[in-house]
């Protein structure tokens, strides 16, 4: 080689050496991260609201990694460190909790202590109740520190146990007071837990069956160790937070980001089966910050602020590097959050905000990760890449003037102030302050300061502030231990306030302390006394919020099996006030479930009530309600009938359709059937009779006749076959009228299919979907033929769905599988899901028609998805698309199972802001779905008895029934008699091979698609960093040599090269991702090599595309399995075009169902500037 041409080579190493570790981009973030900066300039960069700067407290190497953070009353920050994130295995690790003080005063700590070491991931810590809580999954932790002198007193105590480990994210965190003093935490939905007491607990019992839990909201009360999950749903949720009325806020990723949680609530998940009968309760948000990850949360209220800046909520965004701010405004019993301009920017990849709080100062600290990586898929991926030598805590400082600097408190130690001073400090401006001096009298519930609080309390001469909090150190005292119950004045005093705060605070008092003097022996065993008249008084009350906490003491009444008789009347009323209001509904069918268990009988009156029905719960209740009768051990087929005649009296005639539409899709579910239908049917024949028959007028007419053509009474099939069939009909009832037919198994179900499919276009697309999705209850055998017959002419979003229903039946997968043999229906029409399904056919002759016209199924996850991904990354980087093409492409395969920009089934995740912030996840995510699958996206499969199988995702599993959600976004509801099978996969409801399914054109069109951040009609859209450009790199370690190439050669393992190495270069000759190799030497070729697939009954063709230096050539030599050269050709400027790129193929074909080794050489030939360039290698078949 000459000099010159070692000279050029050390240029672009140096060139490409620095680019490797910044243009890496971690997943959900934009573009390669910055490097790390020093604590002072990361400060200094971030943008803060004119005023404000931001100060360094502490940082490396005197903090790392931290990841919880509490203040005590002497203003001693407490935080953990985790070294051992990600590490799921229990047991003692290298991770610890650390004391920082400042002790003159300058805003920076300078004394650091270890108080605990030896943990692993503490993901919470508190203080306070004699010593610190530590949340170290499995356990919540307590450890004594009764002199506050920051040095354990004794060994660390097990309050509770059973935390999971399954997600180290979402692990039990963010340990906060209550204000009522009661230790709240949270857990994550992929974090499946089963708390339980251990023996050193005075509430342990060995047959207490404990809480199995995935995403929750728990309490633990400090002095008893009781136990509670307060209530349950979310994400994973990380920051708790409470306001002014004490009321609880969460913050949580993937989903929406803000959530009010109450007692008994029951939340949208994430993703996995809700409890049957669950009508969840949903965000108190419809804005969106930046991306979807949330990370801590606090309520600020300090006069060091601004009036602008005070009674907000703080949340930590980490993919938007940022503090986002919402404030908040009543909503009837509930709160509406409304988007503020972000307070703190960071302008630093690296910024990871995991807790925010209120310091002793009145200013905002917030605690940072400090990580280039931000996600779990990063620090599995790469555990040695987390950064685990930075962490810092900042304070963000309203300064106002230059020069007007607002010190820190010396001195500071709230625990050896008196009670009276501390009840002066209610009032402050500091919310800090005010919750700190409230946690100390709670701790020590001192008898003589009681009448103090409670005279604050009802009096109007303290401030509304002083007041509130008053109140909450009250309640830590658990007053029920001062005879409060046996002396119901003061809590009487509360109900009758003007101020709806007090009352329903009074009613949470009957909830936390009134059911346990109820259980108390000798104590008050009804509620027909002083105790039943406060709770009823709440029931009706004129506030909601009241009517709230009335409701939930109901709940919770009744889950102790302790609900009177003498509750039904209010929660009559707070049925009926119920209103628009979303909380209250939901909270009042908790309720009535809870209340039902114990009085069925009485359910009915809520049914047959005719203002309840006429107020917006009412269209909900009456579904909802048949629902849970059908499911009770004993169906009270007396009750519904007797409401049937209630409603119709009353003229209640919606309610009462409502009512018989639910009978009719609980008997074609299979949900009634045998005795408990017989019963029905006998209890229902004289409500029925009137309104059946072909000269009745009755107005439910319809409806009796659909219920009973679906319990196979034949009289109504020619008003439903010729309703299916009117297409000035409303859809819902044509569809209604059709299920009856289908569920009646009546032979007109086929014909009618073939009418409604020959309409093409004629017919609404949403509805012919649903009859593809309602005909897997039919067992007519000829059924597929006509699907199969008009498959080919339904529009690209119907396919699909004509597909799955086609895979559910053995005679039907016949006819489909005949059909792609005849060239009919293309082999792709089926993916891989659907293949395994048909592959587990108890049918052997379903199994050796899929494998001849579709070919064989693997088990488990695809070996060669690395390659695929590799290979279609490379066809997207370099071939343009078409992103309105892609849409139409989105709806033929993806929007069956997700939406984007309000299009699409709801069965996965919404991808919207969801799964599309990073292009490598994304490519993961699309054509490897079963890499990573979350607990709540595995797929189910249910075989029926009739020898039907479904697969979906799980949405409820009880002793009843079991429902599926399915592709298409239908519930499949089986009833638990008529399953076979039930099992689990380990694989993704999303299929693999996708490749196999759109064409190379379609798939680039998708990606231009969903690589957008807004629909391709917004003139703003723009595209997802990373899709076309490359991420530079040079290898010299061989170990690295095959990685590289695959950018451009999926299926090469294998690589040696000489000078330089291997790089992949930004582009050469106007090509972008290049890969550039060298002859090791004159003599010895570099080679890639590699083993390929050759598909059988396909010609299979070898493209390779390369070039040359400018000022060199080369030769390319390709070695196929055993036999010669299959290529040997110059590279240079006479055999490459006028672009410098030339494509050189070879024949395969005759390796055709073989697996082919190929062997690629960059070979000398002067030896001068031998530099290979591949643009691409790759295997063609058609």
């Amino acid at each position: 080689m000459t000099v010159r041409s070692l000279c050029f080579s050390a240029v672009c190493l140096a060139a490409m050496l620095p680019v490797f570790a910044a243009d890496v981009i971690p997943h959900a973030q934009d573009k390669p991260p910055n490097e790390p900066r020093d604590p002072q300039t990361a400060a200094k960069m971030m943008t803060v609201p004119e005023g404000f700067v931001v100060d360094v407290v502490a940082s490396e190497p005197e903090i790392v990694n931290p990841v919880a953070m509490a203040i005590d009353e002497k203003g001693r920050f407490w935080i953990t460190e985790s070294l051992e994130y990600p590490r799921k295995e229990p047991g003692p690790g290298r991770d610890r909790v650390k004391i920082l003080e400042d002790t003159d005063g300058d805003g920076q700590a300078d004394k650091f202590t270890v108080f605990l070491d030896g943990l692993n991931i503490p993901s919470g810590v508190q203080v306070g109740h004699g010593g610190v809580w530590i949340a170290n999954s499995p356990d919540i932790l307590f450890v004594p520190d009764a002199d506050r002198d920051g040095v354990p007193d004794g060994p660390a105590q097990v309050v509770v146990t059973g935390f999971g480990r399954t997600d180290t994210h979402e692990l039990p965190n963010s340990l906060t007071w209550g204000p009522d003093g009661w230790l709240y935490g949270l857990n994550g939905v992929f974090n499946f837990s089963h708390v339980k007491y251990p023996e050193s607990n005075p509430n342990y019992k060995p047959d207490h069956p404990g809480w199995p839990i995935t995403c929750a909201m728990f309490r633990i009360h400090p002095r008893t160790r009781e136990f509670q999950v307060f209530c349950e749903g979310t994400s994973n949720p990380w920051g708790i937070a409470f306001n002014d009325e004490g009321d609880a806020f969460v913050s949580a990723c993937v989903i929406d980001h803000l959530w009010h949680l109450v007692e008994t609530g029951y939340y949208h998940r994430q993703g996995g089966p809700y409890p049957p009968h669950t009508w969840k309760i949903e965000s108190i948000v419809k804005h969106k910050h930046q991306k979807a990850a949330y990370c801590g949360i606090t309520w600020f209220d300090s006069d060091a602020y601004p009036e602008q800046y005070r009674r907000k909520l703080y949340m930590g965004n980490i993919h938007g590097g940022c503090i986002n701010v919402d404030r908040i405004e009543r909503n009837g019993s509930t709160y509406a959050g409304f988007g503020e301009p972000d307070f703190l920017t960071a302008n630093d990849a690296w910024f990871m905000p995991v807790v925010q709080k209120t310091g002793p100062d009145g200013c905002l600290y917030i605690l940072d990760w400090y990580d280039r990586y931000h996600c779990y898929q990063d620090a599995n991926r790469d555990p040695a890449g987390i950064d685990r030598l930075k962490g810092r805590l900042y304070r963000v400082r309203y300064q106002g003037e230059p020069g007007a600097v607002r010190p820190r408190s010396l001195a500071l130690d709230l625990g050896s102030e008196t009670d009276d001073q501390l009840i002066e400090k209610l009032g402050h401006a500091n919310v800090w302050m005010r919750e700190t001096a409230q946690r100390v009298l709670q701790e020590r519930h001192n008898p003589a300061s009681e009448r103090k609080l409670r005279d604050l309390v009802l009096k109007s001469a303290a401030s509304t502030t002083q007041q509130r909090h008053a109140w909450f150190a009250l309640l830590g005292y658990d007053v029920v231990t001062m005879e409060t119950w046996q002396n119901l004045s003061f809590v009487g005093d509360l109900f009758n306030s003007e101020d709806p705060f007090l009352r329903s605070w009074a009613a949470r008092l009957l909830t936390t302390q009134g059911l346990k003097e109820l259980g108390r022996p000798g104590s008050v065993d009804s509620m027909d006394g002083d105790l039943g008249g406060l709770a009823l008084g709440a029931l009706e009350d004129r506030d909601p919020r009241v009517r709230l906490q009335g409701l939930i003491y109901v709940t919770q009444l009744s889950r102790q099996r302790q609900s009177y008789m003498a509750l039904e009347d209010g929660l009559m009323t707070a049925f009926r006030q119920c209103g628009d209001d979303p909380l209250l509904q939901r909270t009042a069918w908790q309720a009535l479930k809870a209340y039902g268990v114990r009085y069925p009988r009485l359910v009915g009156n809520f049914l047959a009530d005719p203002e309840i029905q006429a107020a917006s719960i009412g269209q909900e209740l009456t579904p909802r309600l048949v629902d849970w009768l059908i499911a009770q051990p004993r169906v009270e087929s007396a009750l519904i009938a007797s409401t049937l005649n209630t409603l119709i009296e009353k003229q209640l005639t919606s309610s009462a359709a409502g009512l018989l539409n639910q009978l009719a899709r609980k008997v074609q579910s299979g949900e009634l059937k045998g005795e408990s239908l017989d019963q029905l049917k006998a209890a229902l024949i004289e409500p029925l009779k009137p309104m059946l028959g072909t000269e009745s007028k009755h107005p439910l007419r319809l409806e009796a006749s659909l219920l009973a053509l679906s319990w196979r009474e034949p009289g109504a099939v020619g008003t439903a076959r010729s309703l299916v069939l009117n297409a000035d009909e409303s859809a819902a009832r044509r569809l209604a009228a059709y299920n009856a037919l289908i569920a009646a198994q009546d032979g007109c179900v086929e014909q009618v299919a073939r009418e409604i499919f020959s309409r093409g276009d004629n017919e609404p697309t949403p509805f012919v979907g649903d009859v593809l999705a309602s005909l897997g209850r039919s067992e007519r055998e000829s059924l597929g033929d006509a699907v199969v017959k008009y498959l080919p002419t339904m529009s690209p979003e119907l396919q699909p769905k004509a597909v799955e229903l086609l895979t559910q039946r053995p005679a039907w997968a016949k006819e489909l599988l005949t059909a792609i043999g005849e060239k009919k229906i293309p082999a792709t029409a089926i993916n891989v899901n659907q293949a395994r399904k048909l592959a587990e056919s108890k049918d052997e002759s379903v199994r050796t028609l899929l494998a001849k016209h579709w070919g064989q199924v693997r088990d488990g996850r695809s070996p060669d998805r690395d390659r695929i991904i590799a290979e279609m990354r490379a066809l997207i980087r370099k071939t343009p698309g078409d992103a309105v093409k892609g849409q139409a492409a989105f709806k033929k395969v993806c929007a069956q199972c997700h939406k984007m920009y309000g299009e699409g089934a709801e069965v996965g995740p919404d991808i919207t802001l969801n799964g599309r912030n990073d292009y490598t996840q994304l490519l993961s995510n699309v054509f490897d779905p079963s890499l990573v699958i979350g607990a709540g996206y595995r797929s189910f499969t249910v075989a029926t008895e009739d020898g039907r199988v479904i697969n979906g995702l799980l949405v409820e599993d009880s002793p009843q029934r079991v429902v599926l959600k399915v592709q298409g976004g239908k519930q499949e509801i089986i009833a638990r008699d008529d399953i076979d099978v039930f099992k689990v996969s380990e694989l993704s409801l999303m299929p693999e091979q996708l490749e196999r399914q759109l064409t190379p054109q379609e798939i680039v069109d998708l990606f231009a698609y969903i690589t957008l951040d807004k629909p391709p009609s917004d003139p703003t859209a723009r595209r997802l960093p990373g899709v076309y450009d490359v991420s530079p790199r040079e290898a010299t370690d061989p170990a690295d040599f095959a990685a590289i190439v695959q950018e451009v050669a999926p299926g090469i393992t294998q690589v040696t090269s000489g000078e330089g190495g291997v790089a992949l270069l930004k582009e050469h000759l106007g090509r972008p991702g290049v890969v550039r190799t060298h002859p090791v030497s004159r003599d010895k070729p570099a080679e890639l090599s590699g083993k390929f697939a050759i598909p059988a009954g396909k010609k299979s063709t070898l493209m390779v595309d390369v070039s040359h230096d400018p000022r060199g050539d080369w030769r390319l030599v390709v070695y196929a399995g055993s036999g010669g050269r299959v290529i040997d050709e110059m590279v240079s400027k006479s055999t490459c075009g006028p672009d410098g790129w030339a494509t050189f193929t070879a024949d395969l074909t005759k390796f055709a169902g073989q697996e082919v080794q190929l062997r690629l050489w960059n070979q000398a030939n002067d030896w001068f500037y031998e530099f290979g360039y591949w643009g691409s290698v790759r295997v063609v078949s058609e």
